[in-house]
């Protein structure tokens, strides 16, 4: 208690040097001598003011200060309480300090709390004149009960909780590694800045640097593409290779897509949108963005309306060609058919048909032929029926025409179409 004595010698004289400068007008009786001396097992604390219950204040709050100063020469991490000079502004910075980490706890057993005046053992107070100036003031004077066993009592109280502070600390920094929300990451922060608001000691560096760390993940988050479909974006938030969650909802829109459903705060996010109004055209997208402190993350997610299109052509004469020559009999010729995909989505053809009715000749090819990427394509198959030349070929009879048809489905969707041949021209290579 070496600095709580340093602190009755000060209050001890400092009024002497203030006899000089101010005469007294009113004392509520005669000066005790625990004003001007240190007394086993009490604080006396003086209170300076305008009105004498502010004095009064004064004096119960330099009874708390006191009482936290000695605190601080017990607690450890409190060094820098012992190696500075007392003066006024310390005294304040201390009792703020701790004050702030033993009354902030649940479940308080503090000595503080019962401070007040209503456990004074005795007061004096005077009216002071300055004799220059003729200012007025009041001058309190509190004999306060704190003993040994007082100051015992709250140094454990403060360690108990203080470890608990530490534990707090330790238990969120340790959250920085193993989190798994946006949330928590936001929760450490506060939790940190509360703390870091209480330490006086190594542990406020060590909350402060854990904030700027929070602080970095969460600007440092982005969204990430999860198998997006036409109809259905899919997303993950991330930070860095780790995939977080995120309760808060996002602001999710469109130019031209209706958004439908959501299935959000999942490892991987869902929005599912209507494109029926959807023209054909670059640059469709839905926007999610996102607001995290001063970060927002956002993606748009591009989409394709003709994705799942599929659309065949006949885009130049058919040609039948080749094949086993038997006197005016072929077999095993070759169809060659010039198609054009309107759209990158794959397409199947399942079957062609080729007819000649006016001479009885029916073809029907069942097939398995795939294509993908829009453009120019060939359909080649080879037509194991046996054709009478003198009735098919195009060299003999220029006029003839072919009809018939080609199936085909969309790879994606399934969904069947047709190709109609009709009166169609075409070549022969015999």
């Amino acid at each position: 208690m070496r600095k709580h004595y340093l602190l009755l010698l000060i209050a001890s004289v400092f009024p002497l040097l203030l006899i000089a400068q101010f005469s007294v007008q009113d004392k509520s009786g005669k000066k005790p001598d625990w004003t001007m001396s240190m007394e086993k097992n009490f604080i006396v604390g003086i209170g300076n003011g305008t009105a004498i219950e502010d004095a009064k204040d004064n004096a119960m709050v330099n009874v708390k200060a006191q009482i936290v100063t000695s605190v601080a020469d017990f607690i450890s991490s409190s060094s820098v309480s012992k190696s500075s000079e007392i003066t006024a502004g310390k005294i304040n910075e201390l009792y703020q300090s701790f004050s702030n980490v033993i009354t902030t706890q649940s479940g308080k057993r503090d000595f503080l709390q019962g401070v007040s005046a209503t456990n004074v053992v005795a007061f004096y107070w005077e009216k002071q004149a300055d004799k220059k100036t003729k200012e007025v003031k009041y001058q309190y004077f509190v004999k306060y009960p704190f003993s040994q066993f007082d100051l015992d009592d709250l140094v454990a109280d403060f360690r108990a909780k203080d470890q608990l502070l530490t534990d707090e600390m330790n238990k969120a920094l340790a959250l920085l590694d193993n989190f798994t929300s946006i949330e928590e990451l936001i929760q450490c922060q506060s939790q940190l800045s509360k703390l870091e608001q209480i330490f006086i000691d190594e542990r406020k560096g060590q909350s402060q640097t854990g904030i700027e760390k929070c602080k970095a993940l969460l600007a440092s988050v982005y969204l990430a593409d999860a198998g997006s479909t036409l109809g259905k974006v899919r997303y993950n938030l991330k930070i860095g290779d780790k995939v977080v969650r995120c309760a808060k909802k996002p602001v999710i829109n469109s130019g031209c897509a209706k958004i439908q459903d959501r299935r959000l705060g999942e490892d991987v996010c869902e929005v599912t949108y209507m494109y029926d109004e959807c023209y054909d055209e670059p640059g469709n997208n839905v926007k999610v963005s996102y607001t995290i402190g001063n970060n927002r993350p956002e993606k748009l997610f591009y989409f394709n309306v003709a994705e799942q299109k599929a659309t065949l052509l006949i885009s130049g004469k058919i040609r039948i060609m080749g094949g086993t020559i038997t006197g005016d009999k072929v077999s095993n010729a070759e169809c060659i058919i010039p198609l054009q995909s309107k759209y990158d989505s794959p397409v199947v053809v399942t079957k062609l048909t080729l007819e000649w009715k006016e001479y009885g000749i029916i073809v029907d090819l069942p097939l398995n032929v795939s294509f993908s990427a829009k453009g120019q394509h060939e359909l080649k198959v080879t037509i194991p029926n046996e054709l009478t030349i003198s009735k098919v070929s195009t060299a003999t009879t220029p006029a003839n025409k072919l009809n018939g048809s080609i199936m085909y489905n969309s790879a994606n969707t399934g969904k069947s179409s047709a190709i109609s041949i009709y009166r169609y021209d075409y070549t022969t290579g015999w």
